[in-house]
């Protein structure tokens, strides 16, 4: 019997010798322009973080690895992102060549996922040849009825471009790529066409992290209107403690989203700064929401831009669930609240807030 066991043993041990790994993804490339010794670096869209990184060799590079989902967006940067591209990564072969200063322009190829997101690109070129003609011709000109048509237009061509999205996700329930576009719209379809498009979608897609990102929004999301009540919510502040949006006291509280990484937010903090100090003292503050990823990043920020009203984060980028609950899209916004908890105005900023402001509290 002794024999059996030991039989059994060395079967075992040679077929886990003999495993072969898991495929991984290898990105060779080449890049003229750049010094022999420059870093490159493989960067997560989301969460926002370096994966891998190499150095130029002979105008050559190349990195390997192996991640988990099917497929996901990343960038190849160098430092600072003074050159960087966006494109799909699988567990397979990719090959990439690029020019400094003209990443974007680069070809990359090997990825199943991204020759299907160049061909979905392509739907949508000729609105975006149109789109771009347009604005060119609404910049030259200082006709107000031509620059008010041309905006009419614009935002017509947008809506398009927009049913294509939403036709695609529809139409290819089996694609990372629709997963992916549901994921960044959601929030902007609204919660009702986000449940639809999501409810389409096969097994697979659902257990991405596309799909579980559309699920808990879906979940979160209270459809917040002006007029209705406010939605309350926890997260910790700069401190480390937990605040309630209902734990703020005020006759009318701004609820402010933005992030350290957002410029047009930074570009309006200093705008925020000085109505705060206008009507602090006549009941008016702020409860600010950051969708940052990143805890220094944004408590540098909070200290650099002088915020001095309570701020809250939950550190889960645009994925934050206050942001989930109240349905943004974009940064920055926000929306103005009375003492009785009910929403009164939305994304008011600069001289609008402050008119507003000056109506309420004189």
């Amino acid at each position: 019997m002794k024999y059996f066991y030991s039989f059994i043993f060395l079967v075992t041990l040679s077929l886990t010798a003999f495993k072969r790994p898991a495929p991984g993804y290898t990105i060779t490339g080449t890049v003229t322009g750049l010094n022999d010794g420059t870093w490159l670096y493989l960067r997560l869209a989301k969460p926002d973080k370096d994966i891998d990184s190499c150095q130029v060799n002979g105008g050559r590079f190349q990195m390997s690895g192996h991640i988990q989902e099917k497929a996901i967006q990343v960038y190849l940067h160098t430092a600072r992102y003074t050159n960087y591209v966006a494109f799909w990564l699988e567990n397979a072969p990719v090959q990439i060549q690029v020019k400094a200063g003209e990443f974007k322009k680069g070809t990359i190829t090997g990825s199943v996922t991204g020759e299907e997101d160049k061909r979905f690109e392509q739907l949508k070129q000729p609105l975006a040849v149109q789109t771009d003609s347009l604005e060119k011709i609404r910049e030259a000109t200082q006709d107000q009825m031509t620059r008010k048509n041309l905006s009419v237009q614009l935002a017509g061509l947008r809506k398009k471009a927009l049913q294509i999205d939403r036709d695609y996700v529809r139409n290819h329930p089996h694609s990372l790529v629709a997963a992916y576009l549901l994921s960044v719209y959601a929030h902007t379809w609204g919660k009702d066409t986000a449940t639809v498009l999501y409810s389409g979608l096969s097994a697979d897609l659902k257990k991405s992290s596309y799909g579980r990102e559309i699920s808990e929004f879906i979940a979160l999301n209270q459809s917040i209107k002006i007029g209705g009540p406010y939605a309350d919510f926890e997260q910790t502040n700069t401190q480390g403690k937990p605040v309630k949006l209902s734990g703020i006291k005020a006759r009318y509280v701004l609820l402010d989203f933005w992030a350290s990484w957002c410029g047009p937010c930074r570009e309006e903090n200093p705008n925020l700064v000085k109505t705060y100090s206008r009507f602090k003292d006549k009941g008016f503050t702020v409860l600010g929401v950051s969708l940052d990823d990143n805890k220094e990043r944004w408590l540098k920020a909070v200290t650099d831009d002088q915020l001095t009203w309570e701020n809250v984060s939950d550190l889960r980028g645009d994925q934050n669930k206050a942001a989930h609950i109240y349905g943004i899209s974009g940064i920055p916004d926000n929306f103005l609240i009375d003492a009785k908890g009910t929403i009164i105005a939305r994304n008011l900023r600069g001289e609008a807030l402050d008119k507003k402001l000056k109506e309420l509290l004189p």
